[in-house]
Parts: C-alpha cells; sequence; structure tokens
C-alpha cells in the first residue's frame, strides 16, 4: 500500500504541473504591442504592403518600409520602445521552454490535418502544406503551442485554418531559425523566432512575427495583429417587467450582435428572454452584461359552458362549468356552478395585467 501511494503522488504532482502550465501562454512583455519586430536586423518592404494595425520596428538596422505600403500603427527604429522590445523578444523566447512536450510531431505539418489544443514539439526544420487546421473544440480559450527546432516554410497556398471556436491570439509558435511565407501562404499566430521573417508576394499575416535576429522582408502583403474584443455594456430604457403589448428599448451595442440576430444600436423588446451582445475578433469573442426581460401575459377569460338540465321530483338545476382561475359572480371560485335559480351567471378572471370577464350565461326557468 505505501509503495502505491509513494508511486500515486508524484503521478499526481506531474499531472497537476502539466495542466498549470498548459493553461499558461509565453510571456511577451512588450513586444505585445508589435506585429512585426526584430531585435537585430533590417527591415524592407516592396510594393503595397499593408499593416492593418499594429506596431511594427527594429532595433537595430536599416528601415525601409512605409512608405512605400501602408500602416495603422508606430514605427519604432532603435528608440526607448525598441530597446525594450529586443530585451522582451529574447525573453518570450525562452519561456517557452515552462512548456512541456505534449504530442511529437513529425516536419510535414498541414494537408488538411487537424491538431487539438496541445504543446506540439517537431525535432527539425518543418514544412506546412495545404490547409493546418486548429480545432479549439468549442473553447475560445484553448491554447496551441507549436515548438520547432528549426525552420519553418510555408508552401505557396498554404493556410493557418482556425474553426470551433479557435482564437489566432491563443495560438503559439517557437521557430529555432526563419520564418518564411511563400506566395500567397497565411499563417495565423505568434510566431517567436531566431531568424528572418520573409512573406513573398500576397502573403498573409494574421498575428505576431517577432524575431530575436534577421531581417524583416515584406512583398506586397497584408498583416494585422490579433486585437482581442471589446465588450459593450448595454442599458435598458426603462422597466424591463411589464405586461404584454408593453415594449422596452434595449441600446448600448458598439459594433456587436443582439442575440437576437440584430446588429443594431438599440433593439425593441417586447417578449420576455435574456438579452445580451456578443462583440467578436479574429482573437475570440466577449458577451456583454445581461439584461432579463419579463412580459407578464394579460388575464384569460373563461369559457362558459352549460350542461343538460337534470330534473329530479324535488327540484330542477343545471350545471355551469368553464371557471379557470376566475371567481364567479356569486362569488365561488369553483370550477362549475349548481345553479338553481334564473339570472345572468358569469366568472372575472384577473391577475397583475388586469381584468376580463367570460362570457354570460341566461338562465330561466319555466314554473
Amino acid at each position: 500500500m505505501k509503495f502505491k501511494l509513494l508511486f500515486l503522488i508524484p503521478a499526481l504532482m506531474i499531472l497537476l504541473f502539466t495542466k498549470q502550465s498548459y493553461a499558461q501562454v509565453p510571456i511577451l512583455g512588450s513586444t505585445a504591442d508589435f506585429t512585426l519586430f526584430t531585435a537585430d536586423g533590417a527591415f524592407n518592404n516592396v510594393g503595397t504592403s499593408t499593416i492593418v494595425i499594429g506596431n511594427v520596428g527594429t532595433n537595430n538596422g536599416a528601415f525601409n518600409a512605409f512608405p512605400p505600403g501602408t500602416i495603422n500603427g508606430l514605427i519604432h527604429v532603435a528608440d526607448l520602445v525598441s530597446g525594450q522590445a529586443a530585451i522582451d523578444v529574447f525573453a518570450a523566447y525562452a519561456s517557452f521552454s515552462a512548456f512541456t512536450c505534449g504530442m511529437p510531431h513529425g516536419v510535414l505539418l498541414g494537408n488538411d490535418e487537424i491538431l487539438t489544443p496541445d504543446v506540439y514539439c517537431i525535432g527539425a526544420a518543418a514544412t506546412l502544406t495545404g490547409n493546418l487546421i486548429l480545432n479549439g473544440q468549442g473553447d475560445p480559450n484553448s491554447i496551441f503551442i507549436i515548438k520547432i527546432d528549426g525552420a519553418l516554410s510555408l508552401s505557396s497556398s498554404a493556410n493557418v485554418v482556425m474553426v470551433n471556436s479557435a482564437s489566432l491570439c491563443n495560438v503559439y509558435w517557437q521557430i529555432n531559425g526563419q520564418l518564411e511565407l511563400a506566395v500567397n501562404s497565411s499563417f495565423s499566430g505568434t510566431s517567436v523566432s531566431t531568424g528572418a521573417i520573409i512573406l513573398w508576394d500576397g502573403a498573409t499575416l494574421d498575428g505576431r512575427a517577432l524575431t530575436t535576429a534577421g531581417e524583416i522582408s515584406l512583398r506586397s502583403n497584408i498583416v494585422t495583429k490579433g486585437t482581442p474584443p471589446t465588450g459593450t455594456t448595454i442599458t435598458e430604457g426603462g422597466v424591463t417587467t411589464f405586461c404584454e403589448g408593453g415594449n422596452v428599448t434595449l441600446s448600448g451595442n458598439v459594433d456587436g450582435t443582439w442575440n437576437t440576430g440584430a446588429t443594431t444600436p438599440t433593439i425593441n423588446v417586447t417578449t420576455s428572454g435574456d438579452y445580451y451582445v456578443t462583440n467578436s475578433t479574429n482573437c475570440g469573442s466577449v458577451i456583454s452584461n445581461h439584461i432579463i426581460v419579463t412580459v407578464n401575459p394579460l388575464p384569460t377569460a373563461s369559457i362558459l359552458t352549460v350542461g343538460q338540465p337534470n330534473v329530479h321530483c324535488y327540484c330542477n338545476f343545471t350545471y355551469i362549468g368553464g371557471n379557470v382561475g376566475g371567481v364567479w359572480n356569486t362569488g365561488a371560485t369553483t370550477p362549475y356552478l349548481v345553479v338553481y335559480l334564473n339570472g345572468d351567471y358569469y366568472v372575472t378572471n384577473t391577475n397583475p395585467c388586469g381584468t376580463v370577464e367570460s362570457n354570460h350565461i341566461i338562465v330561466n326557468s319555466n314554473p
């Protein structure tokens, strides 16, 4: 028994440590603000490259870009920001050592291969051909870490594809060498490498490409840094509990989608439900605060019916039935009445949203 316990405790510790480490991500520091950065190397662009969002720079090397090309971000060349980024990119590369390989992998990636969240290790230079599909399995927080002990080359028209809630902001590549994207290929995630970063004509980068040393070369490319979504705060324009026929206006949506499918800044609500807005980017989704709307129904009138007269030797009487949750004009609350006397008989149904009467039954008896 003691031997089994001594064996079991280390095994549990290993499982707990592995799970805890996997829940973490590489530490990017100030390089998180960059979409392209080299600590030591030139930065060149040829053609109409576009940096959709994100900073670029080099801490030691010539910078020949933007112009040509356009950028929606900042350029840092041998300044205080690039100096700190140069320190942080080395730290980011080193931080991958905290992740233990969960799944060994061959040097060939893609060809419609599907990977699920894990830490993958490749022992030599790798090539990506066709589609590499990263399946988040419905979890927007799922993490993919791919460690390559060598260069990574994407073949022409190769793609890294995100499906089933996988987020490019949770995909990390450690590349011990250069990263090269062939013509019209598409790369996703954050790569931290030790060599050149080369994007050939028409190649796209969704994420970051950071290197400790090596030239960055662009040729008519589209590059964007993954940006986490900003959540919306929605508010109500009145009371959220009301009677059928009323309404309330909910507002505050900014670039999101209501759970009704609407994309307008406001919606007019007339039915009960849980209302919220989802904001999404290529880095995942975030849901706004929830507003619960309760619409109370109007009262439903009972429908009265008359039974067949019953004749006995001592009296004549009839049944009137059909009361559902209401009060007879006699004061009774029973589902039916036994009527002996002439008169007008009906039921009143009441709830917080009002009062309604049933149909009337007139009882006449001949002497």
